[in-house]
């Protein structure tokens, strides 16, 4: 039956634009560029979908003949921003063909039948509880930077780890990711998370974890579960639901075990991100190779670049260990400290050759991990 209703721009502009972080992926079925629209009991529910991750929103409309069918999402999208009309009409026409008026624009658009779009994913509410929205944000912010890009030797490596933990009588929210050059770690108590039960741990593909924390981005609290290899997470209006990847994460836990934490040196964070933030000028585009040289309560920082030329810069620190000379992507440092909360950070370093330690009293649930770079170059003059 074909459908007819108003909606407001804004509402119709916040649903296709969530839609098209989904449905903008480039994919074998034609279809999956379209978002279904199902119209009925003056409401519009959209639903778009990767086959990896699914997302359904309710919007309310005034609706006037109910029915379903599937539209691009890109054109929806430009259609509501681009138009000046608080509402836009849409009514169905003969061959899945759409009249859009908005204000003194009218279009007509091509739809697909909605039966060829795939089913939205089942789930079991009842593995669902309340959790604040604030610590999946933070989950995320604190670790999606090291998520690895996709590579088929890699596979794991692009997904989030996800853990419910016991840590000192308290439940916890664990996140991990790696790209094999680093490590990120994130621990957060919240609310509610004893009615949570996925197993030990859960793997979420990249696309997944950048849909969540969209998905979270303006809610207070949310519910979240896990049922049959797919993560949900659901508020009032809405509901997206991720399908976990399989396979195992590497082995996080020695490496903590292995790395000491007593030689520390103490550094001011806004001080040490400025001068990283300098001498990656003069880092080669591919490595952003640097080199960290602390003597006493001094910490050098230089690079080489071999078109440009050089770099230099020194800041204090407060270290007492032995001297050190390492080599380390500028980069990896500077994405870590822009996500730490605090005035100082401790840089934990055993060797010229070990991984390099991150964190801050100031936010505890936090670890970062760096791998060093060999450098065979000397240091710059």
């Amino acid at each position: 039956m074909p459908f007819h209703f108003n909606i407001a721009r804004k509402d119709l502009l916040d649903a296709v634009s969530a839609q098209q972080n989904i449905t903008s992926k480039k994919g074998t079925l034609a279809i999956l560029s379209n978002v279904l629209l199902e119209v009925r009991n003056n409401e519009v529910i959209f639903t778009g979908t990767d086959l990896e991750v699914s997302l359904r929103q309710t919007v309310s409309a005034e609706v006037f003949e109910e029915g379903s069918l599937t539209m691009p999402a890109k054109k929806l999208f430009e259609l509501a921003r681009e138009s000046s009309s608080e509402t836009i009409n849409f009514k169905e026409e003969e061959k899945n063909w759409v009249r859009i008026s908005a204000g003194s624009s009218t279009y007509r658009l091509a739809g697909m039948m909605s039966e060829e779009f795939p089913q939205f994913e089942y789930y079991n509410e009842q593995t669902l509880a309340d959790i604040e929205a604030e610590v999946i944000c933070d989950l995320i912010d604190k670790t999606i930077f090291s998520i690895a890009a996709d590579r088929e030797n890699m596979y794991n490596l692009t997904a989030a780890l996800l853990q419910k933990r016991e840590e000192e009588g308290k439940t916890v929210l664990r996140m991990v990711t790696s790209d094999g050059h680093r490590l990120s770690i994130m621990n957060r108590e919240a609310a509610g998370l004893a009615g949570l039960d996925f197993g030990q741990t859960i793997l979420i593909p990249r696309r997944g974890v950048q849909q969540m924390r969209k998905f979270c981005d303006e809610l207070d609290n949310c519910r979240m579960g896990v049922d049959q290899k797919k993560l949900v997470l659901e508020s009032e209006t809405a509901v997206l639901v991720i399908r976990l990847m399989e396979g195992d994460f590497p082995d996080f836990e020695n490496i903590l075990r292995s790395l000491p934490q007593d030689n520390s040196m103490f550094i001011n964070k806004m001080l040490f991100l400025e001068s990283l933030k300098r001498i990656n000028l003069f880092t080669e585009d591919i490595f952003h190779a640097i080199r960290f040289e602390a003597k006493g309560d001094h910490l050098i920082l230089t690079s080489e670049n071999a078109d440009f030329g050089s770099a230099r810069d020194e800041i204090e620190i407060t270290y007492s260990g032995h001297d050190l000379c390492m080599g380390f992507n500028c980069r990896y440092f500077m994405e870590a400290l822009q996500v730490l909360e605090g005035d100082a950070i401790a840089a934990a370093v055993n060797s010229d050759e070990s991984p390099c330690l991150i964190s801050s009293a100031a936010d505890p649930g936090f670890l970062g991990i760096i791998m060093p770079m060999k450098l065979n170059s000397p240091a710059p003059a």
